[in-house]
Parts: C-alpha cells; sequence; structure tokens
C-alpha cells in the first residue's frame, strides 16, 4: 500500500518568506504537493498566494489553520490571539470574525479543511511543575500526582463554566463551513489549560455535527500529555477514531520538545499511525528550526513508515 498523501505546513517557513507564491514554490521544492497554510501566514503573502495557485506546477492547499492570513491587527502571529472561550464579549467577537474570514480564505484556494484552537480556561502554566518534576524522575510522586489532581480540576472546573460560550460560536461557525464545504479540525493540544479537558472530547464531539466538525490530532501534543500521564496515546486515538478527520504530525522528546523531524523523538508511529483510519489528512508540522535535508527526510521517512491504516467502517 502506498504512502497516504503528506503536506506541509508553511509553519516550518512562512517567518522567513516575503512572497507568497515563493512560499508554496519552496513546499515544491522540499518535494511536497500540497500545503497546510499555518497560521504564521501574513496577510503580505496573501496576494502572492492567491497568483501561485492558478499555476500548474503550484501543491494543492488543503488546509488553513486558524487564523489565517493573520490578523493585520496582531503584530505577532498567534492562533490564540483571540478565543472562542475569553469572557470578554470583544474579544469573542473578534474571534468569530477572524475564523469567519479565515473560511472564506480557505474557500477562495480550495481547501477543505481548517484547523480551530477551541479555547483556553483556568489557571496558567500548571504543567511546568509537572513536567520539572518528571525530567527529575519524580513522576508518580506524592507531590507530582497532588499537583497534578488540583490542576485537573481547577481545568475541568474552568472548561464547564466556559464551554456554553465556545460552544455558541462554533455552532454559528459550523453553519458558514458547511455552506462553504469545508470541515472544521477541533486540534487536541499541549497545555491542558487549552479546552477540552482530555476527557471531555466525546462529550463535545457528540454536540457538534459531524461531518462538519471532526478531531484534529496532533502527535507531538499526544506524546507530551502522554509523557505527563494525562492520556494514552494510543487509548486515545481508538476512543476518538471514528471522529478523526486530519493530523498534525511530528515527532517529540521530552528534552528536545515537539514539531522535531520524524524519527528524531521518542513518539511510537509504528503503534500508533495504524490507528489512524484511512482518508485521514496529514500534515506535516515541523519547526523553523529544522533544516530543509530534515524535512526531506521526514518526507522520505514518512514514504518508508508509514503503516496501513484499517479502512473506516
Amino acid at each position: 500500500m502506498s504512502a497516504a498523501p503528506l503536506a506541509l505546513s508553511t509553519c516550518w517557513h512562512a517567518e522567513r518568506m516575503t512572497d507568497g507564491s515563493a512560499l508554496l514554490q519552496e513546499a515544491v521544492r522540499m518535494g511536497f504537493d500540497r500545503v497546510e497554510l499555518s497560521h504564521n501566514t501574513r496577510f503580505t503573502l496573501w496576494p502572492g498566494i492567491l497568483v501561485a495557485r492558478e499555476s500548474a506546477q503550484a501543491p494543492k492547499i488543503e488546509v488553513l489553520h486558524n487564523f489565517c492570513p493573520v490578523p493585520v491587527e496582531v503584530l505577532r502571529p498567534h492562533p490564540n490571539a483571540y478565543e472562542f472561550s475569553d469572557p470578554r464579549p470583544t474579544a469573542r467577537r473578534l474571534a468569530e470574525r477572524h475564523t469567519l474570514e479565515t473560511l472564506e480564505c480557505a474557500a477562495s484556494v480550495g481547501a477543505r479543511f481548517v484547523v480551530l484552537h477551541i479555547g483556553s480556561a483556568g489557571p496558567r502554566r500548571r504543567i511546568d511543575s509537572l513536567e520539572t518534576l518528571t525530567l527529575s524522575g519524580q513522576i508518580g510522586s506524592r507531590l507530582f500526582v497532588r499537583q497534578k489532581l488540583e490542576a485537573i480540576r481547577q481545568h475541568e472546573k474552568a472548561f464547564h463554566e466556559a464551554w456554553p460560550r465556545v460552544e455558541e460560536i462554533l455552532l454559528r461557525v459550523g453553519e458558514k463551513a458547511a455552506t462553504l464545504g469545508i470541515r472544521l479540525g477541533l486540534e487536541c493540544r499541549e497545555d491542558p489549560r487549552e479546552i477540552p479537558p482530555d476527557d471531555f472530547w466525546d462529550m463535545i464531539l457528540t454536540r457538534l455535527p459531524a461531518p462538519t466538525f471532526g478531531y484534529w490530532h496532533d502527535f507531538g501534543h499526544g506524546a507530551a500529555k502522554h509523557w505527563l500521564g494525562y492520556i494514552d496515546h494510543a487509548q486515545h486515538l481508538r476512543r476518538l477514531a471514528s471522529r478523526i478527520i486530519g493530523a498534525h504530525l511530528h515527532d517529540y522528546h521530552p528534552e528536545k520538545g515537539d514539531h522535531l523531524p520524524l524519527g528524531q523523538g521518542l513518539i511510537p508511529f509504528g503503534q500508533l499511525l495504524p490507528l489512524i483510519p484511512e482518508g485521514t489528512h496529514f500534515s506535516l508540522e515541523l519547526s523553523p528550526d529544522v533544516s530543509a535535508d530534515d524535512v526531506r527526510a521526514s518526507l522520505s521517512w514518512w514514504k518508508k513508515n508509514q503503516a496501513p491504516a484499517p479502512a473506516r467502517s
């Protein structure tokens, strides 16, 4: 069985590009015939993207990652610049407005998916001390367990308070996406304060209609949470398999972080990839620090190591 197509996320090179045409051409030069336009795609790149996509040699634009292009008033590209969960109505309106604009842009370039961060709730930086304890060999200690349980309680309580305002916006955004024929991928995140807490994915996906809404798995984020004991990575994928529509692919190492080239971290892809349903979209999402040689090597790794996936039932 041949490898499933792999798109290159422009998070790898958008920040150093000054022309949208060159942005797409660079992906082709790396060996990719499709791309995901990342949340660091500046507005100044958009005219060149629109022109270049008409070329027969241009890669297919499959995905836009909200917000894309970057809102002009945002000084530093960030997918959480505005959040659906924000208690401030003005901020929520901006999150919704710019998401709708991303949908329009996705439709204008023929993209099939838009990736969304849902929002955040609860105390910040609670994960930092857990990572420090784990790196020092204290995972499972009384101190670790006590801090983790308290963080989970606080984040789950905050999620319940924030969810009604998030759901209200998502349903409106979903109506627009459905009219445009675009599917919305709700991405799992590495920080436990970003919603939903992992035990609540089933609940929110039940409330958000398929096929417009689906689950977007991030392998690096999943690996980070597995390392801290928040999820069992394989069990998590099995549980949500029926709603998976896309995935961000990159490797992870506890000391080096995520967005690493494939094969340079500790993710057991051989065990996990067979759990992803056939037809899932894959985007390679690498750090801008990764070399061009390692980008090409990751593509080669994918073609060589991707395991055949079971067919959707």
